[in-house]
């Protein structure tokens, strides 16, 4: 177990420019995703189940939903006295304007406790894996910077957490890209990244003494002359949200059942918060195939490969297809929703007919009234 050699540092607003429609009222890692968990479990609870009880949350903007869900963070066994979960909210307005002014403002809070390494996470990712296997790696590397990979074609990367590595046999990295140079399979670093924390804080003050404010380019990529740089390649499960279609074709891999094998594992649970609601009630005329219900729904029309989430209605003779219908929403009688993305608190009317594709699914914004 990681124990207390790591911090955790969990970045809740990352990618988000990328995915304006369901970051417009939430931070990313407050997106919901498989019909009752939020983004953030996914990271938080990988680092539970690694034994890191010292994490803090950083989010600069909408994070009002995120402390509504992580709360004292009990969930996550991590409502402690000492460490535990904290929420780490800007203080300037400039503060949070990049991940190297970010981890340089926070360096009261890095530096305060007695921890080894800082392991970064960004929240737009959904996987399961064991941190203590990185930390074990990184030890018997003596590495002093290890990246968490996956391997896979990449045509771009569009934030400041992830790059390309030339890895070798023993894990060594070679070389720190900011971009791929073509589409072919290479290792993407998932934005997971373990670093001595004495080594984070010196690059990351010797870039801001220099203004300059790439995470890759200013800090990773100068690490390579100075310091043991290696990479651990995750093999499991991993999907990264870099849009709404990707967060779509994330959700419908759930109907799959080895996929959520892989994902949902019993021996690494993924934790969130609790809701208290009634077991779902279906109607004597409805018809359900293929799909994920959450508690405390009550169908009445037909769903099919589908994502329900807590408290949805779906009215009598309403048809529901290929669709992700968020917590509360209404769907009406007679309705007709196809290749739909629907946002919380959402109310469809009687008869409503609504249809996009699986290359490009329609989204309903939060609280809408169609």
């Amino acid at each position: 177990m990681a124990s207390n050699k790591i911090l955790g540092l969990i970045f809740a607003n990352t990618n988000e420019k990328n995915l304006p429609e369901l970051t417009a009222y939430r931070t990313t890692g407050s997106v919901p995703f498989g019909g009752k968990y939020r983004l953030i479990d996914f990271p938080l609870s990988n680092m539970s189940n690694s034994g890191v009880n010292n994490i803090g949350i950083v989010t600069k903007s909408n994070f009002q939903s995120l402390m509504d869900h992580v709360g004292s963070g009990s969930a996550w066994d991590l409502a402690r006295r000492r460490s535990g979960l904290s929420i780490l909210p800007p203080y300037g307005e400039h503060s949070f304007a990049s991940v190297v002014e970010t981890i340089f403002n926070l360096h009261g809070y890095i530096e305060h406790g007695d921890e080894e390494y800082v392991l970064i996470s960004p929240s737009d990712c959904v996987y399961n894996m064991d941190y203590s296997k990185v930390l074990s790696f990184a030890e018997k590397s003596y590495a002093d910077i290890t990246f968490v990979y996956v391997k896979r074609p990449v045509k771009v990367i569009t934030d400041d957490f992830r790059c390309i590595l030339d890895v070798d046999d023993a894990g060594k990295v070679s070389r720190i890209m900011a971009s791929p140079v073509d589409d072919r399979v290479c290792n993407l670093n998932i934005g997971v990244i373990l670093v001595r924390k004495n080594v984070l804080m010196g690059l990351v003050r010797q870039a801001m003494s220099e203004s300059k404010y790439s995470f890759v380019r200013d800090v990773l990529q100068k690490s390579l002359d100075r310091y043991r740089v290696f990479a651990y390649e995750l093999t499991g499960y991993c999907e990264i949200i870099g849009s709404v279609k990707e967060y779509y074709d994330a959700n419908m891999k759930l109907m799959d059942r080895d996929t959520r094998y892989r994902l949902f594992n019993y021996k690494r649970p993924i934790y969130t918060k609790v809701r208290d609601d009634a077991p779902s009630r279906y109607g004597l005329n409805c018809s359900v195939k293929g799909s994920l219900i959450a508690q405390g729904c009550v169908i009445n029309g037909t769903v099919e490969n589908s994502i329900i989430s807590k408290g949805v209605q779906i009215g009598e003779g309403a048809v529901i297809k290929n669709c992700i219908i968020m917590q509360d929403s209404v769907i009406g009688d007679e309705a007709e929703l196809i290749n739909i993305v629907v946002d919380k608190d959402v109310s469809v009317s009687r008869g409503s007919k609504l249809q996009g594709t699986l290359n490009y699914p329609m989204y309903i914004a939060k609280k809408s009234i169609v």
